[in-house]
């Protein structure tokens, strides 16, 4: 046998996608993400991805692109404030200038409260205020050979109150 009749050697996988960086870079500062950039591009998300891990400069191409976006809103927002557009300047100035322009105001109220007090107002509010029934309850624990070191058991007892 000869050289001649051997085949070549096809390589193992699948072929490589290759991606327009100059593209990515567009579409990433029109505000996309991967998903969308992948659709554009007719890939799937993980190709993208792939792309991403494997390529620091794929991956700094997409934040490049993203950033310049931003500029470019920032530009145009800036240009229409500065012309007049007042939905853009009080945006504009909130956004910037937030101490200033910011449509609430924080209120701190410090109040402090007594639980003893409002308990004892709540308990005589319902004494004069002539509440139908009264509950008194007994929390003393019994003595004698029965309480073994149990939870006292509590002595309900209702009177009526009559109306005045």
């Amino acid at each position: 046998m000869t050289n001649e009749n051997k085949k070549p050697t096809k390589k193992v996988g699948r072929k490589r996608i290759d991606i327009d960086l100059a593209e990515v870079e567009k579409l990433a500062a029109r505000g996309l993400g991967s998903t969308q950039i992948a659709r554009a591009l007719g890939v799937s998300w993980s190709t993208i991805d792939r792309n991403r891990k494997r390529s620091a400069e794929f991956d700094e191409v997409i934040k490049r692109g993203q950033a310049r976006g931003v500029q470019l809103v920032t530009d145009a927002l800036l240009n229409s404030a500065t012309e007049g557009n007042v939905t853009a300047q009080i945006f504009y100035l909130k956004n910037r200038d937030s101490d200033r322009w910011k449509d609430r105001t924080d209120v701190n109220v410090g109040v402090k409260v007594s639980i003893r007090d409002a308990m004892e107002q709540a308990r005589l509010r319902g004494v004069t205020e002539g509440s139908l029934e009264r509950k008194t309850i007994d929390v003393n624990p019994r003595k004698g050979a029965d309480n073994k070191g149990k939870l006292p058991k509590r002595n309900v007892s209702k009177k009526h109150i009559d109306d005045e």
